[in-house]
Order: C-alpha cells, then structure tokens, then sequence
C-alpha cells in the first residue's frame, strides 16, 4: 500500500492523488486520477470533473461526470502514457 515516503500531487482528509491527467473542455476540465484512499488502506482510479467556481478555482464537482466518447478515450490515452493507468490495466484489456 502507500509508503509514507511516497510523492503525491495532492492530499485531502479523503486521499491522496499520486497522479493525474487532464484535459480541458470549455470551462470544465476531466480529469483521470490515481488515488490512495486512506481509510481503505487502497489505491483507486477516479475519473472526475473540475470547475473554476465562484468559492474556488479549479473546485472537484462531486457528481457523476458526463464526457465525450473522444475526451474520454484521449483521457485514457494520456492516462496510460503518463502511468495513471499501469501494466495490469493495459494487461486488463487485451
């Protein structure tokens, strides 16, 4: 699981976000996230939309996120490039 040496792009009381891609589309931005949940003890994927808000730039928007077919295969692309995604998702699809 996590090391507490570990880098991280960001931490909240919910988790940590190791890594992240993102891509812009008007005013929202997607973004695929390799996350550590720290009371599951577990790392996850969250696929997720950021707004710039009135209370805050760039703010989470915690619903379900609605994409287009290309944004959401070029997301994955850049997911897997970057290494949000890893070896066993890539061994997942084939």
């Amino acid at each position: 699981m996590a090391k507490k040496e570990e880098l991280f792009e960001k931490e909240t009381r919910y988790c940590k976000i190791i890594k992240s891609v993102t891509i812009a589309d008007g005013e929202e931005t997607f973004a695929l996230e390799k996350i550590y949940i720290k009371a599951l003890d577990r790392y996850e994927i969250r696929i997720c939309l950021y707004k710039d808000c009135l209370d805050r730039p760039n703010k989470l928007i915690p619903r379900p996120t609605d994409i287009d077919e290309n944004l959401f295969r070029d997301l994955i692309l850049l997911g897997i490039k970057s290494g949000v995604l890893g070896k066993e998702f890539l061994n997942g699809i084939k």
